[in-house]
């Protein structure tokens, strides 16, 4: 299975080789908050996301967000604001929910200054919301084939790009999820001693991820609230600081699929997934041939003729 992901450039979101940052609607003025314009990604087939051809929506819709607090959260490479969407046009935000607004920390922006020369932030927003799509995309084919025994459905948080007009900036922004935020693996590769079944899926899809993709891609730094994950890193060998990154910062490459290999303990549901030891000396995933012609098979772990792009 070959991942078709081209780069989302601005050449060929905007048709135009700078990005001009959008003005507000002069509708929205009877609203609080601060004007923003909301950008998706959008699918060529929504229902069917692994198989649809993502691409940038030309034009942003307005929305209006109230900042709650000036408390920010975050991790290593982002920092994080709590807000609500006081009002929204077409309902790309949902008006009276609370979203996670995330922008990158001074000093990782700086750091990519030096490969994205100008549009950094912006650039850096875009990948990052291209892994989760690409996660999105890799939950939805492990939903469709996992077995009954797995109860679990693994989901990612749907991202979106958002110009701040008052701050002048590029933000990605999600919706805020409430209750046990757990953290399943690292982006690193080291993952919990699962303890039950919910943890044990979030592992075992990891390393379907590899196997899946036949060692191009590996979906870590899995994190979130139940079934529901944010924030993940898609792994591809070789990218490490490159240009030509697809995905966000925090992709350790090849040193984060090694580690991963030699940590990862199959679990109960890798089993169930029929998915081979990573341990194995002859274990090479390019060279892991799946059938191409025999029906699905609901318990078999995968389905060579999904394709993900990007």
């Amino acid at each position: 299975m070959r991942l078709n992901c081209p780069t989302p450039t601005l050449e060929n979101w905007t048709g135009a080789g700078k990005v001009t940052p959008p003005s507000p609607s002069p509708g929205t003025g009877d609203w609080a908050g601060e004007p923003v314009t909301v950008y998706r990604l959008e699918e060529s087939s929504p229902n069917t996301i692994n198989n649809s051809m993502s691409s940038w929506a030309h034009k942003g819709l307005c929305a209006k967000i109230e900042f709650l607090s000036k408390e920010e959260m975050g991790g290593g490479l982002r920092r994080a604001l709590k807000v609500l969407c006081t009002w929204s046009e077409y309902d790309i935000l949902k008006p009276g929910h609370l979203y996670i607004v995330k922008s990158f920390l001074p000093e990782v922006v700086q750091t990519w200054q030096s490969i994205y020369k100008e549009d950094t932030v912006l650039l850096l927003c875009l990948r990052e919301i291209q892994q989760q799509r690409a996660a999105q995309k890799l939950t939805f084919a492990f939903n469709q084939i996992r077995p009954k025994t797995i109860p679990y459905s693994p989901r990612f948080l749907e991202v979106f790009l958002l110009y701040c007009h008052s701050a002048g900036q590029w933000f990605a922004i999600e919706e805020c999820i409430t209750g046990e935020f757990r953290k399943f693996n690292n982006n690193n590769g080291d993952e919990i001693v699962p303890t039950n079944l919910l943890e044990e899926t979030m592992l075992a899809f990891s390393h379907w991820t590899y196997e899946y993709t036949r060692g191009e891609l590996l979906v870590l730094d899995l994190q979130g609230v139940g079934e529901i994950l944010t924030d993940p890193s898609v792994i591809k060998s070789g990218e490490k600081g490159s240009y030509d990154m697809i995905f966000g910062p925090a992709n350790l490459g090849d040193d984060a699929i090694r580690n991963f290999r030699a940590k990862h303990h199959c679990n109960s549901c890798c089993r169930k997934l029929k998915l081979p030891d990573l341990k194995r000396n002859e274990y090479t995933p390019d060279k892991l041939m799946l059938p191409q012609d025999e029906s699905h098979d609901p318990g078999s772990g995968t389905r060579p003729s999904m394709r993900l792009m990007l």
